[in-house]
């Protein structure tokens, strides 16, 4: 059994507490170092200093308090979840404590929401071990930076969190997204905005909209939408899947993205996936099978106008995506264990799991 010690942004309903989870379920002997909330007025204060000037209190004590978990008790695995917060004097000052030290990165350092926050991370790129992503777009980038080993692994869902209704309940929205309308370390998602807001347009009062951001970036626009609401999260989150005839999934383009969280996420609780297009979408879910995906706006309402209008197809869609993505290892601990099994870096520590 592994000793990992496992630094990111923790708690319930984080796709990092997801793979930690994940983790535990592979074999490994799990401890947990959270990085900073952000919480009130002085969270806000120490936000802006950490993404955009990567010096707060908050980095100093996050990495404190690796060096001296690691000092107390040597692990044979850090991981670093997103790793923006970690400086390079922390990396050599444990590195006789650990055996190897993975940075998974589920961001782009190299994308357009880019506001200061990954100059740490760029510098500790050389300093890993291993370092895991979920976009074949930046395996070069972080290469050409210093990276010794880049690895691939899909976006996943968590079979804990993300599952189909035990009964079945009454649908409350018709075509719903959730999702933030902000970018990492501040700015709005212009793409993900304006097609949004011209779907309302024209689809007006059926689509629910739940996330940061909206109600700033829709304003003026209000009456089309049925519902435009905070960000859900936790059972809430699934809940409001569950309670939507059609969820939708889109490619975040500024994040170079090729796929999405979401769309397992969605099909894995037994919902009707309409997604952006992708190539790794497609080779992931039939379309019209599995899932329906669209190009453009236009061809987004068309779709959403048909599944509506006909619940049969829309309910078998759902049923066979559920299917799909159940059966077919799209969860977080057949990602990782695929990811383990390919990887000369983490094979020798999870020699069952890596086995299947």
């Amino acid at each position: 059994m592994p000793s990992l010690l496992y630094v990111g942004e923790l708690g319930p309903g984080q796709t990092s507490q997801d793979r930690a989870d994940a983790l535990v379920d592979l074999g490994a002997s799990v401890e947990t170092i959270a990085c900073p909330s952000y919480a009130g007025i002085s969270g806000k204060l120490d936000w802006v200093l950490s993404s955009r000037l990567q010096i707060s209190q908050s980095i100093s004590a996050l990495n404190k308090a690796i060096v001296a978990k690691l000092s107390e008790r040597p692990c044979d695995i850090l991981w670093l979840d997103k790793g923006w917060l970690i400086r390079p004097a922390t990396l050599h000052a444990i590195r006789s404590k650990v055996s190897a030290i993975v940075l998974f990165s589920n961001d782009n350092p190299w994308g357009q929401h880019e506001r200061g926050m990954w100059r740490l991370h760029k510098r500790i790129i050389p300093l890993v071990d291993e370092i895991i992503v979920p976009r074949y777009s930046i395996v070069r980038p972080y290469e050409l930076a210093g990276a010794r080993r880049v690895s691939v692994v899909d976006f996943g869902f968590a079979p804990a969190r993300h599952f189909e209704p035990g009964m079945q309940r009454a649908k409350q929205h018709d075509l719903c997204f959730i999702g933030t309308a902000l970018k990492d370390g501040g700015g709005i998602r212009p793409h993900r905005i304006e097609l949004i807001r011209e779907l309302g347009k024209r689809l007006p009062g059926l689509l629910s909209i739940f996330g940061h951001g909206w109600q700033r970036s829709l304003k003026g626009a209000e009456r089309y939408f049925k519902i435009i609401d905070a960000g859900v999260y936790g059972d809430r989150y699934r809940e409001t899947i569950w309670d939507s005839r059609i969820n939708l999934s889109f490619v975040t383009k500024d994040y170079w993205d090729e796929t999405s969280h979401k769309a397992y996420e969605i099909t894995a609780c037994g919902s009707c996936l309409l997604a952006e297009r992708s190539s790794r979408l497609e080779q992931n879910f039939v379309e019209g099978k599995e899932a329906v995906f669209f190009n453009s706006v236009d061809e987004c309402a068309m779709l959403a106008t048909q599944l509506l209008s006909d619940a049969s197809k829309r309910e078998h869609i759902a049923r066979a995506g559920h299917r799909r993505a159940v059966t077919s290892g799209y969860d977080n601990q057949s990602r990782l264990r695929d990811a383990i099994a390919r990887s000369p870096v983490l094979k020798p520590y999870f020699p069952t799991s890596a086995q299947g």
